[in-house]
């Protein structure tokens, strides 16, 4: 049989040509979509039966600079969620979990958020881990009307109704009072008079930073600088550090003390190149290093730093932290400390009960609602974490359903401490002084209970209005400050 010829294709476009009309057509469609919503556009919305259904979303950095936190913070959010699921749930319905990696990039964040909401249509993000993340997550839950819990965003950015329309929560404090803390411990406890800040270039480096040389010069401290900029603002993720650390200590007068606001890497960088700058900077060593609680972790700062090959001398590190992570917590975290190291073989890490705690208060809040919206959850999140009402621990979620169902009012007790939420969605906190010990072990040196803290506020409050709720921890010393060492 004669082989046939295939008939004859009609004319094809230039080369290529067809193939980019797809791809542009594809891309402009992505475009349209992704900006509505950002914009707001795609609220979500759906059958009745979703409403009964409470969807949450992470935004958690499971990889990137701060992988150590967002990998551990994820399941302490999945340890929440099931112990609610197992004693029946929100509203008879289980929870389902959706998590994204923001990489630790806002970028990335921003992308999570939206596919969040576009595709697995949540009702509450709990997330992110670092507050660059936060930053653009809120205006994306925001406009979509989801509502958002950090465990861990510290920023004093994010006490602003204009920025978040109230959509907007945290169980972690804001930097505004470690940043007093941190101003009240060095001009007052160790009497010194000149300080210097440095903070790595996003919302919370340089945030808290900034509040520090504020809160210093207002306890009658002298900032010195010789740049325009009252802190030595440093590039995230830099390769070297050194320039920057000469720009904030090689002035005149110099600073007796440095307040650094860092993550680990870029922190075990900084000293790096600090000890290696005392040969030609010999004032470098008469200065006092304070550090925030970005660094506050032992194996990922300190014994990096301590053992070889670096072996440096630390023990005149210290620097400030909520109260939770000193090991100043409430009289119930023993028990949920043991909950978590039984479901997963580890003991819990910074922020693991933050994250904990913002999961049970978007359920409860849904619960008491009688609805798992968005705009229901903003409603009744200030009912569940405030008092007055029946306490509730963690891990009592079948408790809180009995309640909850004879119509009586709940008052969240978290796994972090009392929880309280004031109308900028601010939790309080107790804070402790950190230092090293002997074997350079992380240990307490001072504790700032909430009221010493609230005590040192500006007037009138910038961040913490009248209205809020000071509770202190059955366990946190009545006396201003109580020596641990």
């Amino acid at each position: 049989m004669e082989e046939q010829k295939p008939p004859e294709a009609p004319a094809a476009p230039a080369k290529g040509r067809g193939l980019w009309i797809g791809i542009i057509v594809v891309a402009i469609v992505i475009v349209i979509l992704l900006a509505a919503v950002f914009g707001g556009l795609f609220a979500p919305a759906g059958p009745a039966g979703e409403d009964r259904i409470l969807k949450i979303g992470t935004v958690l950095s499971i990889t990137g600079g701060l992988a150590a936190f967002g990998a551990r913070n994820l399941l302490a959010v999945i340890m929440a969620v099931d112990e609610i699921n197992d004693a029946g749930g929100v509203l008879g319905q289980s929870i389902p979990l959706f998590n994204q990696n923001d990489d630790t990039k806002p970028a990335a964040a921003r992308t999570a958020a939206a596919t969040l909401i576009s595709q697995s249509r949540v009702d509450a993000i709990i997330g992110a881990t670092g507050s660059g993340q936060c930053a653009v997550v809120v205006p994306v839950a925001r406009d979509n009307k989801v509502f958002e819990v950090s465990g861990s965003c510290t920023s004093v950015i994010f006490a602003n109704l204009t920025l978040t329309g109230g959509w907007w929560a945290r169980t972690a404090p804001p930097d505004l009072y470690q940043s007093i803390v941190a101003a009240s411990y060095a001009r007052t406890n160790l009497t010194l008079s000149r300080a210097a800040s440095i903070g790595i270039n996003n919302p919370y480096g340089v945030g808290l930073a900034q509040l520090f040389a504020d809160n210093f010069e207002r306890f009658g401290g002298t900032i010195t600088t010789n740049s325009p900029r009252i802190v030595t603002e440093v590039q995230f993720g830099a390769t070297d550090y050194t320039t920057d650390l000469e720009a904030a200590l090689d002035v005149t007068p110099a600073p007796e003390i440095v307040y650094i606001v860092a993550y680990p890497p870029d922190g075990i960088l900084m000293m790096k190149n600090f000890e290696a700058g005392k040969a030609t900077h010999p004032g470098w060593a008469n200065v006092k290093l304070l550090f925030s609680e970005g660094v506050f972790e032992q194996a990922a700062f300190l014994d990096i730093l301590s053992k070889a090959p670096n072996n440096f001398d630390i023990s005149g590190y210290e620097g400030t932290a909520p109260s939770a992570f000193g090991g100043v917590t409430g009289p119930l975290f023993a028990a949920w400390e043991a909950t978590y190291k039984a479901k997963w073989g580890l003991a819990p890490f910074l922020f693991d009960d933050n994250n904990y705690d913002a999961a049970y208060l978007i359920a409860l809040a849904a619960q008491k609602a009688g609805s798992a919206t968005g705009q229901a959850i903003k409603d009744n999140i200030f009912a569940v974490a405030n008092p007055p009402g029946t306490e509730i621990f963690a891990g009592e979620w079948a408790k809180a359903l009995g309640e909850i169902s004879a119509g009586r009012d709940i008052n969240y007790q978290g796994a972090s401490g009392a929880v309280d939420i004031n109308q900028f969605g601010d939790s309080l906190s107790g804070y402790v002084i950190w230092g090293v010990d002997a074997t350079n072990k992380a240990v307490n040196l001072e504790i700032f209970p909430e009221s010493l803290v609230t005590s040192l506020l500006p007037a009138p409050p910038s961040t913490a209005p009248a209205t809020a709720v000071v509770r202190e921890s059955a366990v946190w010393s009545p006396q201003a400050r109580v020596r641990d060492n």
